[in-house]
């Protein structure tokens, strides 16, 4: 349940309304916003997550986007941040996650500041994570760069 309303919120805020599919008319105008979304001309969409259950979120809604042919070529950039660096590491559960998530459209970045932040040894992470030196920049230079953006 929890898990649903994380993946409602997520598309809401890119401007998609998303419905159960239970409600056909919503689902109508579901479509209806991710053709909009797609021909927007964004470039991309950056998600800057903080928490573990939030990653999961974002990484359900890769697997929406890519079942969207309007927007599965999209290019989706997962920033992680905060405490959350910690649940990327190789061997947690997240890190197989990354890997099957991971890919030609989508990329899992670390935060630099938080790993430093939290004493986190940028080595430990997941193979297909890439550190930036600050998420939260790098979240607002792909925002200013015509991304979409979506903060958990």
């Amino acid at each position: 349940m929890l898990r649903s309303s994380l993946l409602l919120s997520v598309v809401f805020l890119l401007g998609v309304l998303v419905a159960p599919p239970a409600h056909a008319q919503s689902a109508t105008r579901a479509s209806s916003s991710l053709s909009s979304a797609a021909s927007s001309g964004a470039p991309g969409i950056v998600m800057l997550v903080r928490r573990p259950q939030h990653i999961r979120a974002s990484f359900q809604t890769v697997r929406d986007l890519r079942a969207a042919d309007s927007l599965s070529t999209t290019p989706v950039e997962i920033v992680v941040c905060g405490k959350a660096v910690r649940d990327i590491q190789s061997g947690d559960p997240l890190a197989d996650a990354i890997a099957r998530t991971s890919g030609e459209t989508v990329r899992v970045l670390a935060c630099g500041m938080s790993l430093d932040n939290l004493g986190v040894d940028p080595s430990t992470l997941a193979g297909d994570v890439t550190v930036v030196p600050n998420g939260l920049a790098h979240a607002l230079k792909r925002q200013a760069a015509g991304y979409l953006s979506v903060e958990l």
